[in-house]
């Protein structure tokens, strides 16, 4: 018989190349053309926060194994606090919390996670009154869905693994980010 070879595509990898892909694309086309740069910036958006989630399933079931079952269909928000808890009070050798809701980069996270939920996924698509944007006054949208936001949902990305990574023992490499900012 012979070997059998595994493989798993890290797809989390290729939703960060998307974020930083459309990021780009919104701020070549910010403040010149509305809907271009809020399409753009929705993408980045959701594929940043979209990475964060596949991350965190694939680091939480890698490392807690059996332990995954009791978080595997909770919240990400969640999963993030507990996993990486789980994990880093077994590099520190007593309890240690990773994140706190209080403190960035988990407050970014939670944020990122709202325009997710409330902006894009589940949007009560409501007429609204016109507000001051860098394209004149228009609805509210494009103060939430803008190549400054794609910027920002990238840099929770790193921010949020960054301090994962540091935290707990043989954690996977990292080296489809870079950190330049």
């Amino acid at each position: 018989m012979g070997v059998i070879a595994l493989m798993r595509t890290e797809l989390y990898i290729l939703m960060y190349a998307i974020a930083r892909e459309h990021k780009d694309l919104a701020n070549r086309v910010g403040g010149k053309d509305r809907n271009a740069e809020v399409k753009e910036s929705m993408i980045s958006i959701l594929f940043a926060y979209t990475c964060l989630e596949a991350y965190i399933n694939t680091v939480g079931k890698d490392g807690l194994k059996k332990e995954w079952e009791k978080y595997e269909t909770s919240s990400t928000e969640t999963k993030w606090l507990g996993v990486s808890k789980y994990l880093a009070t077994k590099k520190h050798g007593k309890s240690w919390s990773v994140f706190s809701k209080s403190k960035e980069p988990f407050k970014s996270f939670m944020e990122l996670e709202k325009i997710r939920e409330d902006t894009l996924v589940h949007r009560k698509a409501n007429f609204s009154i016109l507000v001051p944007t860098k394209y004149g006054n228009t609805d509210v949208i494009v103060n939430t869905l803008n190549c400054e936001k794609a910027e920002w949902a990238c840099n929770v990305v790193k921010d949020m693994v960054n301090q994962l990574t540091n935290n707990i023992d043989n954690p996977m490499p990292i080296t489809w980010m870079d950190f330049e900012r």
